[in-house]
């Protein structure tokens, strides 16, 4: 019987943004300590007994947030054409970490927390 090898890295950036076409307190600019979770996939381990090096995905993913990290969301690329909702970054964060994982290791989920109690997901589709 085989399975799957699920390895998940977290990690933070602080940004602000506003929701656009929104009523309510989230229209006006505000700020969040976010948290990222990355999860990838793999069904096999290498040679090592490795599927995939921690350090790689982190690499990967601090590359990524560093062009959000202490940024204005609203004006940054892609978000300055789309709304900046968890749900967006959470899309967007996983198709990029997707061109930057190869196989046989694919990315699952990204995971997005705004606070401590909310948070937004997008996995890949079944």
């Amino acid at each position: 019987m085989s399975g799957i090898y699920a390895l998940t890295v977290r990690t933070s950036f602080a940004a602000a943004h506003r929701l656009l076409e929104y009523e309510g307190n989230c229209e006006r600019l505000h700020g969040h300590n976010w948290r990222v979770e990355v999860t990838v996939e793999s069904a096999v381990l290498d040679a090592r007994g490795i599927a995939l090096d921690f350090r790689t995905i982190k690499s990967e993913i601090q590359d990524l947030l560093s062009r959000f990290d202490h940024r204005y969301l609203n004006e940054e690329p892609p978000f300055d054409r789309m709304n900046p909702s968890s749900e967006n970054l959470a899309r967007y964060l996983f198709e990029e970490m997707e061109k930057s994982v190869s196989a046989p290791a694919r990315v699952s989920r990204v995971t997005v927390w705004e606070s401590e109690d909310a948070r937004a997901e997008y996995s890949r589709p079944s």
